[in-house]
């Protein structure tokens, strides 16, 4: 299968691919979606990608994600990041659940995923990784939002949702952004101002507490307790703010480099549903991969995974890896059809401006 790869690019992205192509020394950041299981047709790029783009840089790059995208990327930015993503990928694989699972029954197998590429011993690898800077995106509770009983949480999500519909901006009413970066690099780059950022460095007491509430989906899983100056927030998946990464970055001769499961951008989790809502920023410096809707649509499904999958193969967890190694086939052509496309050149002709 061919053309099996979308490249898109914003403006300055752009120039700078049909000029040059794509150089190590041209990428700033990788950014990373939330999305659950939809990140599978993505582990062939992200293997691709670290061998030409990651491993053995002399400069800093930053690893900007939520949710699922901070799990993968604090898997590559282990001392070995190949080994890291593949331990993800396997444990991640093997999660197995009841008929009926709980938030506890999630929130303790989502720990165990966390343990089994992360444990503590290699929590230094990250903090002091020579060129890779770990942003991890979370969402501060407020109000209903810090509770985890249904009633409660479930009537705060509701209300959230309702107000989306009419701003985006009004999901900070509900929710702050909690921004961990590493300690030795501040992102000054990206310049947020939606909603109210805290910034947090990174150690290795909150790295792991950082990763688990990014990805920590309300009512699917327990939020997390974090102290702060001298107060406690609840913290949970940072795709509640951040879905898709519509990231206010200064304009620069950079490139940030997207694998994305998708050929378009959702910005916020509640703007899933809303087809009208667009990126609010340029992206200029963005170069987007991700899968064509033909490569999409010749799996047994005509989609990519997802958290559907947990409840479709429910009780039949061989049917759901098939699918799943299936779309990982995919993802693997995908990867070496892009770097087949970086390696000769021909990205630039390739790659398109974005579609908004």
């Amino acid at each position: 299968m061919k053309n099996i790869c979308t490249i898109q690019a914003g403006e300055k992205a752009y120039a700078i691919i049909k000029d040059e192509g794509l150089q190590k020394e041209r990428i700033k950041c990788m950014l990373g979606a939330a999305g659950g299981p939809k990140w599978i047709i993505l582990y062939g790029l992200d293997k691709a990608l670290y061998k030409a783009f990651l491993k053995k840089r002399k400069n800093s790059v930053y690893m900007i994600g939520s949710s699922i995208a901070t799990w993968r990327f604090a898997a590559l930015s282990l001392a070995d990041g190949l080994q890291g993503i593949e331990a993800f990928k396997e444990r991640y694989f093997a999660q197995q659940y009841s008929m009926q699972p709980d938030r506890h029954e999630i929130t303790a197998e989502t720990v165990a995923i966390l343990e089994a590429f992360l444990p503590d011993s290699k929590v230094d690898e990250i903090v002091k990784h020579p060129t890779q800077r770990l942003c991890i995106i979370t969402a501060r509770s407020r109000h209903l939002l810090q509770y985890d009983d249904t009633f409660r949480l479930g009537a705060g999500l509701a209300i959230n949702a309702i107000t989306n519909v009419l701003s985006r901006k009004l999901v900070g009413l509900h929710f702050d952004r909690f921004a961990f970066y590493d300690a030795r690099e501040f992102p000054s780059f990206i310049q947020w101002e939606n909603y109210h950022t805290q910034y947090i460095p990174l150690n290795n007491n909150n790295l792991k507490k950082a990763v688990l509430a990014s990805g920590s989906i309300p009512l699917v899983m327990n939020g997390v307790v974090f102290q702060h100056d001298g107060k406690t927030h609840i913290l949970r998946d940072g795709g509640l703010v951040d879905y898709q990464q519509d990231l206010p970055l200064e304009p620069g001769d950079y490139i940030a480099l997207y694998p994305h499961y998708s050929d378009r951008i959702i910005p916020g989790w509640f703007d899933k549903p809303l087809k009208y809502r667009k990126p609010y920023h340029a992206l200029e410096n963005v170069c987007m991969v991700s899968p064509s809707k033909e490569a999409i649509a010749s799996l047994r499904y005509k989609k990519i995974p997802d958290r559907k999958d947990f409840y479709t193969f429910a009780g039949d967890d061989s049917r759901r890896l098939l699918f799943w190694n299936e779309t990982v086939a995919l993802g693997q052509q995908i990867a070496e059809e892009f770097m087949e496309l970086v390696e000769s050149g021909r990205i630039k002709d390739r790659v398109i401006p974005f579609k908004r």
